[in-house]
């Protein structure tokens, strides 16, 4: 296995393995420990069935819960997310954000498999959460570290959100709905509970409030914290091609779709695996 940084910060390509049998004790324990210290890996020319895709995330923790969207037929853990040549629609991931974060218990990784790929464009960017708050001033570490995060999907998946109507020129079936409206808090500093380094833990889609705090209090620390944590210095991206299998650390990484191939069609495989609460 061959592991090449994609920045400085953080981020890997991975090469010379094989995810369609399964890994060595040596290889998985070489691979997570790659995944912790990159936070983001892209591990490239592989070739899955959806069965092998499964096994795979298992040999890295049990599936996680995914609401609102139709998972794939006798794959209920697995999602496809398609978007034809011609969907002009508001593009399913796309807004800086950490996977499902309005759960109790957010996904701790997200294994993201690519099936049909554009020749360009779709890439996927990431940005480094230990690395923002590695980079805030004592003061503001200080102000941060009592106060929690609210936590909503009802941006995205509420009966007034993004995705919260049916919409039939959309490939995906995605149904949002009245839980959609439902808050969760999370420390907005939260201690990772492998590594044990801290980041920023917020994110523009879903985190809509910070507890204990007027709107007109909590909206400026937000909107600070959310222009800080996409800084150019603390991002990498990943392109994408055939039999990319990229997978992320939810608690410490945010990600963004980017959404500049129109014209072109792209079909991907979806896991995410489960979590803790985060602390």
């Amino acid at each position: 296995m061959r592991v090449t940084p994609l920045t400085g910060r953080f981020g890997a390509d991975v090469t010379d393995i094989d995810l369609s049998v399964p890994l060595a004790p040596d290889d998985l324990v070489s691979l997570r420990a790659a995944f912790l210290e990159h936070s983001v890996l892209a591990i490239r020319d592989q070739d899955l069935s959806i069965e092998a895709f499964e096994d795979f995330a298992l040999q890295l923790g049990e599936f996680g819960d995914t609401p609102y969207i139709t998972p794939v037929d006798g794959h209920p853990n697995v999602l496809r997310l398609l978007r034809e040549s011609d969907e002009a629609g508001p593009l399913f991931g796309s807004g800086w954000h950490s996977d499902w974060s309005f759960q109790t218990q957010p996904p701790s990784a997200t294994l993201l498999f690519g099936i049909d790929i554009p020749p360009a464009g779709g890439d996927t960017a990431f940005t480094q959460q230990e690395a923002a708050y590695d980079a805030l001033s004592d003061g503001m570490k200080a102000l941060l570290s009592d106060l929690h995060g609210v936590h909503s999907a009802r941006r995205s998946y509420g009966p007034k959100g993004t995705f919260g109507q049916q919409d039939d020129r959309r490939s995906m079936e995605i149904v949002g709905d009245e839980t959609a409206l439902e808050t969760r808090t999370h420390p907005l500093v939260r201690t990772h509970p492998e590594t044990g380094r801290k980041s920023l833990f917020i994110n523009e889609v879903y985190t809509v409030g910070i507890a204990g705090l007027h709107e007109s209090e909590a909206t400026p620390i937000l909107n600070f914290l959310f222009n800080h944590c996409r800084r150019i210095d603390f991002t990498c991206r990943v392109r994408w091609q055939k039999g990319t299998l990229t997978i992320w650390d939810n608690r410490c990484v945010q990600h963004y779709a980017i959404d500049d191939y129109f014209g072109y069609r792209r079909e991907m495989m979806r896991i995410t695996l489960a979590g803790d609460t985060p602390a």
